[in-house]
């Protein structure tokens, strides 16, 4: 037991003596935890002199109760209710690694399915596009048969208007005709002579 103890003050001790992160002043609250890999102690009083009530794991959310600027010491409060003190560089109010874990899964798996639901969209989109571009298509194809029926249909109107002109130019020509005939006819026929009335 007291080499597991001497070990786990070993550890700390290294830690303290690597960490060169500043940590500003921490005010009264439940937003803090343990920094991430490492475990410490929590002692009863601002020092490490003081009786160690025992360890806290990283990551473990804490509350802030006060803090020994002096001795560099913070008074927290651990899941567990142990109330004790804790070496203020070891605090931080940035969520632990092993909180995070599950949000930032929750927000993966969100946004994974915010993806799968705008692929989703995306191809139904693509499906009415390419529906949509076959029914131009038709329409275009439908529209250039009309047109073309139109030009048939207009070039038929006017041929059958020249025909219809040249027949009425026909039968007028043949009215004249006719016309020009039976005077001429006319002047040739015998004239009938008069009889004289003897009547006196």
């Amino acid at each position: 037991m007291i080499r597991k103890w001497l070990a786990a003050a070993l550890i700390a001790c290294s830690f303290q003596a690597f960490s060169l992160q500043d940590i500003a002043d921490l005010e009264a609250s439940s937003s803090h935890y343990i920094r991430d890999d490492l475990f410490i102690f929590v002692h009863t009083g601002p020092g490490r002199n003081y009786r160690i009530l025992g360890s806290i794991e990283a990551g473990t959310p804490i509350t802030v109760l006060a803090r020994d600027n002096d001795a560099e010491f913070t008074q927290i409060t651990d899941p567990e209710g142990r109330k004790g003190w804790v070496e203020s560089k070891f605090v931080s109010n940035t969520m632990s690694q092993a909180e995070q874990l599950p949000i930032i899964s929750e927000k993966l798996a969100e946004s994974q399915s915010s993806l799968q639901t705008l692929q989703s969209d995306n191809a139904k989109l693509r499906q009415q596009l390419n529906d949509a571009r076959q029914q131009v298509s038709k329409l275009t194809t439908t529209n250039d048969e009309q047109a073309s029926q139109i030009i048939r249909l207009t070039a038929k109107v006017e041929s059958a208007n020249k025909d219809e002109l040249v027949m009425w130019f026909t039968r007028g020509g043949l009215v004249a005709g006719i016309g020009i005939l039976l005077g001429v006819m006319l002047t040739y026929l015998p004239k009938r002579k008069r009889r004289s009335s003897e009547w006196m």
